[in-house]
């Protein structure tokens, strides 16, 4: 991915409006934004209106504003049309379009004069009607995030990686920097976040090789990725003994991992500690055993908590001899005495104990957020676990490494 693309990943054309109107006309401005990147995240098409030469906004819309919403769009040409009916004064105006993203405002691509001619004075400048070209709309209309969460691939593309860049690290420069991601599985989340951020390297590491899959995946959801990026490192290693020297990542992320590792997770915790530069940024969201879902069963059974309410012997015999509803895990299925092994080598994780271990490395807490249950239906096998522990589904927790070092406890 060349620098080039990184700086302007799209282009927006713009047929010719220059000419004149007459009031009540429907003018129809039609836009071509080719996207020259694997993908382009959250882009807008902003139009406006102005007199010639004027600072104010006399007509102002976007694609967003017009119900049209745009997660990302991968690399490929893509024609929306404005439709406005003239409905301003006579005189000489300006039409301006630009993309740019729902957080960021760019200057206009192109910026054309026309005039209204009539002897109306004064009128209602009304709002015009975006829409995309019918090839546009069945492009679109295949790509994942119209799933919405029911989708895997947006799960971790979309949703997982914008609570980590934007929720919880804020969009951080450090992610630029060196990241490192342990418990990559598939790897979906951390392409999002290597295209998203253009880092200086992101290792994605792991115990199993799934990743290696990522190319397939992504094509069959829509993105042209025929290899890993430049600088996308996979290494499939235990976290537990991390092989990178001390201070050498600005960013470590660890979801739904760290409940996975057999025998407890506190040399992984020590490794992120040893591997983070000062100031470094620590992205967690670790799976909670108590949740309603912390077995890791679901596909099972979905009654919340089951495995708290039913005996051991009971919940083994349903795991082996039940099929599993399998869930979209963009091709990756297992056994049932797989799903009997993780879940017996789950860690069983609470939030206020983990929170407590994570104070005392000496973290400085950025921000935190909580996914929670909207209600918890207590019966007697429930009666010995906290409200906490039940309710709470899956914390996001952003932490700082000191600048200066800071001695564990």
């Amino acid at each position: 991915m060349n620098q080039a693309n990184h700086i302007d990943p799209a282009v927006l054309n713009v047929q010719p409006v220059a000419g004149s109107y007459q009031p009540g006309q429907i003018v129809n401005i039609q836009m071509n934004l080719r996207v020259r990147n694997i993908c382009v995240f959250d882009p807008v098409i902003r139009l406006f209106i102005r007199t010639e030469g004027g600072d104010t906004h006399l007509v102002g819309s976007d694609t967003h504003q017009g119900g049209i919403f745009l997660p990302w769009l991968p690399e490929g040409e893509y024609l929306f049309s404005f439709e406005w009916p003239v409905s301003l004064p006579p005189g000489s105006y300006e039409i301006g379009v630009a993309w740019g993203t729902v957080n960021k405002v760019r200057l206009p691509d192109s910026v054309q004069k026309f005039s209204i001619q009539g002897t109306e004075q004064s009128q209602q400048a009304l709002v015009g009607t975006w829409r995309p070209s019918p090839e546009t709309a069945s492009r679109i209309s295949k790509l994942s995030w119209n799933e919405g969460m029911t989708n895997w691939f947006h799960r971790h593309f979309c949703h997982a990686a914008k609570v980590i860049g934007e929720l919880c690290l804020a969009n951080s420069e450090k992610l630029r920097g060196r990241i490192l991601d342990i418990g990559a599985g598939e790897g979906i989340t951390d392409l999002s976040i290597f295209l998203r951020y253009q880092p200086q390297e992101l290792v994605a590491m792991d115990i199993v090789d799934y990743i290696n899959e990522l190319p397939r995946i992504a094509r069959e959801n829509g993105l042209p990725l025929n290899n890993r990026p430049d600088n996308f490192t996979f290494l499939q290693h235990s976290c537990e003994d991390i092989p990178y020297p001390d201070a050498s990542f600005d960013v470590v992320i660890s979801w739904g991992s760290l409940e996975h590792i057999a025998g407890g997770y506190r040399k992984a915790l020590d490794e992120v500690y040893r591997v983070l530069k000062p100031g470094g940024l620590f992205f967690v969201a670790p799976g909670l055993y108590y949740s309603a879902y912390g077995s890791h069963l679901g596909e099972f059974d979905s009654t919340p908590h089951l495995h708290l309410r039913i005996p051991e012997a009971q919940l083994k015999e349903m795991v082996m001899t039940t099929m599993p509803t399998i869930m979209d895990r963009s091709g990756f299925d297992v056994t049932n005495e797989d799903y009997w092994r993780f879940y017996k080598e789950l860690n069983p994780i609470r939030l206020a104990d983990f929170e407590k271990e994570l104070r005392g490395y000496g973290y400085i807490i950025l921000r935190a957020a909580v996914r929670t249950s909207d209600i918890v239906e207590y019966d007697e096998a429930l009666q010995p676990y906290s409200i906490l522990d039940l309710a709470v589904e899956e914390p996001y927790i952003a932490l700082k490494k000191p600048e200066v070092g800071c001695s564990q406890n």
